[in-house]
């Protein structure tokens, strides 16, 4: 029997050439790119809106927010909403208290994860003096459908509206949902979470402000 030399290049052993199954590979990664970008753009087009429809669970979902995120240590920016119960909350005269903001979207599906927990949260902490504020991003969602949210997932806090994308977009530059943050009791930003949080995320970043 003839030994075979183990140096041998595994191309030659199969008669295919190592150059030819790297252009093969590469053509097949471009045409499944290619086929996600085009999946991706008829949803867009299909929404009707810059923003996709669905996310994968427990993975952020990306929003146009542009610019430099408010940062933990400064005050948090300022606002006034209307709530869905008609009412109208400014930020700056809830100062004294531990404050979480929630930004989220009923299309949002890890807002749906965690938004049990803030409720968990929310109820376990209220006698401390904990507000929550979940901000919906009104402007790229309907009204009917966070208004189903809200009453699917019992939110006994305050839910405000942003129309027009003049928190969430301009204020605090929200890059992707959901996305919270964590303000004390002075008025500034403890912690900023992107993305959704699990129960003892929350409990932590609660604890923190309630000092």
């Amino acid at each position: 029997m003839s030994e075979q030399n183990p140096a041998e290049p595994v191309h030659e052993r199969h008669g295919i050439p190592r150059a030819l199954r790297l252009a093969v590979l590469v053509v097949a990664l471009v045409a499944l790119l290619t086929g996600a970008g085009v999946l991706l753009a008829g949803r867009l087009a299909g929404a009707g809106s810059p923003f996709p429809a669905a996310f994968a669970p427990q993975q952020p979902a990306l929003l146009a927010g542009n610019g430099a995120l408010p940062l933990e240590g400064q005050p948090a920016p300022d606002f006034t909403l209307k709530t869905l119960d008609g009412n109208t909350i400014t930020l700056s005269k809830l100062q004294g208290q531990p404050v979480l903001i929630n930004f989220w979207a009923s299309w949002c599906t890890p807002c749906r994860a965690e938004m049990p927990e803030i409720v968990r949260a929310y109820e376990t902490h209220k006698a401390d003096g904990l507000i929550v504020l979940a901000i919906n991003m009104t402007f790229q969602d309907s009204l009917p459908e966070a208004q189903a949210f809200v009453k699917e997932f019992h939110m006994p806090f305050p839910v405000l509206l942003d129309d027009t994308g003049a928190v969430a977009r301009d204020a605090y530059r929200v890059p992707v949902l959901p996305m919270s943050f964590f303000i004390d009791r002075k008025g500034i930003i403890v912690h900023r979470q992107i993305g959704a949080m699990n129960g003892k995320q929350i409990d932590t970043f609660v604890g923190e402000i309630l000092k």
